[in-house]
């Protein structure tokens, strides 16, 4: 039975909170055995390896997902089953081609266009995953759309796992060989993970084949799906190469920046380590909803649209932007108020609270953008998405261009701040022309903000008062101290109340739609 929309949010939440905790714990074991300079190399390359995998992918599983989603509302099987088998196969050609292709190209692209050429053993590694993700994310897609989330979960928890695990056994293997080599055997456990996942996810496609098993006159046509999965594919592709290219280049152009700065390779290498591995980690962490929640929307938006019921669309909307805002707020308080004792006391490396305290002022952003997007995919609007992710991504490389020099690291974070800002609110003006969407100011604005001021003064005056404290309880203290005002300033404003529980997947309790 599938479950609800809610239902299946808060299952991804679960999955992802888990990984997120599992890569956390993985981040503090690699920073403090293999180096911040290990990690650095193993950042450079990944976000190029992201960039390739959105061109392979090219946007299909999710449109995949929309497309499942709207054909499942209207009882069309025959044409779910038609635009998977095409999804599949072009995601599993797509991913052959871009690992062979990077494979002959590796030398040339490693020596001219990363500021450390010593991330050629990484990027060497990295391109095996390539066919294996994108023919997994045909699966993923498929199993969104159908909002079954569960296999979709269980095939991320078992590949972080597996990441986790034998990254790090691979990489303090490879390093008495050198750095190089261990962030290779970084790279090493990420594709063991990626292939488990691909398995789960063929074992429980398999095992579930026959439910949905349709009769002959119901099949439909893979060629007459080509263009409707074209037609929504290619600008979340476009979208999401933007969002890969801008990443590539703040990979590439911080580290250059740095040196102007004045500071050596090495260290521009360390700094921008501390700021990819550690600090974007932080601020990383309030995803584990807004990813879920993003995921859900795009089948779920979609429904709703499918059978045009806008009551319905117009609730989905306010329910999950309330949410990213309720729950990313704290994180972006504390993050700045607490930036280097968390660095310090998580990862041993206070230095990198610098780019953290930046970073929290635009947070709130980021995780806007993250949502604003899942409900603009679900309704369709992939050439909006395309537009604001490049406006904002041109924001961002300026920001970090002029800013760097002068201002270091503390720069290149007010321009990711600039941007996200940027695409954040032109995505909420979007939705305002899509859908009926109104916003309460109390729930949306003054609820928060007072919240805030609450999280803000109580969390100031244990951190002042528990000095003598030992770090970590002080820590522990001061920011569930915080986080109790807060939700209780919530709940007494009538923000959120007992019956929003429905979020969550309690036995035998009906979530609401």
């Amino acid at each position: 039975m599938r479950a609800s929309i809610w239902q299946g949010a808060a299952i991804l939440m679960l999955a992802s909170l888990l990984n997120r905790i599992v890569s956390f714990a993985y981040r503090i074991l690699v920073v403090r055995y293999i180096g911040a300079e290990g990690m650095g190399l193993y950042e450079m390359v990944f976000p190029f390896y992201s960039l390739v995998l959105m061109i392979a992918t090219a946007g299909v599983p999710v449109a995949l997902a929309k497309l499942v989603a709207e054909r499942v509302a209207l009882q069309a099987w025959g044409k779910v089953r038609s635009v998977f088998r095409l999804s599949l196969c072009f995601l599993t050609g797509s991913g052959l081609i871009a690992a062979l292709t990077l494979w002959s190209l590796a030398p040339y692209l490693t020596g001219r266009f990363f500021a450390d050429a010593r991330v050629y053993q990484a990027f060497m590694v990295m391109v095996l995953a390539l066919p294996v993700v994108c023919t997994c994310s045909a699966f993923r897609g498929y199993f969104q759309g159908l909002q079954l989330m569960q296999p979709v979960a269980l095939a991320q928890v078992s590949e972080q796992v597996v990441r986790v695990g034998a990254g790090l056994f691979l990489g303090l293997h490879f390093l008495p060989y050198g750095v190089a080599m261990a962030a290779a055997g970084l790279a090493m456990g990420m594709v063991l993970g990626e292939l488990v996942g691909l398995v789960i996810s063929i074992v429980i496609f398999w095992q579930a084949r026959s439910y949905y098993e349709v009769a002959p006159y119901q099949e439909g046509s893979m060629q007459a799906d080509i263009f409707p999965l074209a037609r929504l594919s290619l600008p979340v592709m476009l979208a999401r190469a933007a969002g890969g290219v801008m990443l590539t280049l703040e990979a590439l152009l911080i580290p250059r920046q740095l040196q102007r700065w004045g500071v050596s390779v090495g260290e521009a290498t360390t700094i921008y380590g501390q700021y990819a591995g550690i600090a974007l980690t932080l601020v990383y962490l309030p995803m584990v909803i807004t990813v879920a929640v993003a995921i859900a929307m795009v089948p779920a938006i979609a429904e709703a649209q499918a059978v045009k019921d806008y009551e319905l669309l117009s609730k989905r909307c306010r329910q999950a932007l309330k949410l990213t805002v309720l729950s990313g707020l704290p994180f972006a308080v504390v993050f700045y108020l607490l930036a280097t004792p968390l660095c310090d006391l998580i990862f041993s490396t206070p230095a990198a609270g610098v780019a953290l305290k930046m970073l929290a002022w635009g947070s709130l952003f980021i995780y806007l953008e993250q949502t604003t997007v899942g409900i603009l995919n679900g309704l369709g609007a992939m050439p909006t998405v395309l537009r604001t992710t490049i406006i904002g991504g041109i924001i961002d490389i300026l920001g970090i261009y002029f800013f760097t020099p002068l201002l270091g690291i503390t720069g290149a974070a007010l321009g990711v701040n600039l941007g996200s800002g940027m695409t954040a609110i032109l995505n909420l003006l979007a939705l305002a022309r899509y859908t009926p969407l109104r916003l309460d100011l109390r729930t949306f604005v003054y609820g928060p903000v007072v919240a805030s001021c609450g999280l803000v003064l109580v969390t100031s005056f244990i951190w002042t008062v528990l000095a003598a404290v030992p770090a970590t309880w002080r820590l522990i203290q001061a920011v569930a101290g915080g986080g109790l005002i807060y939700l209780l300033i919530l709940f007494g404003s009538g923000v959120i109340n007992p019956n929003h529980l429905y979020l969550l997947p309690w036995t035998g309790h009906k979530p609401g739609r």
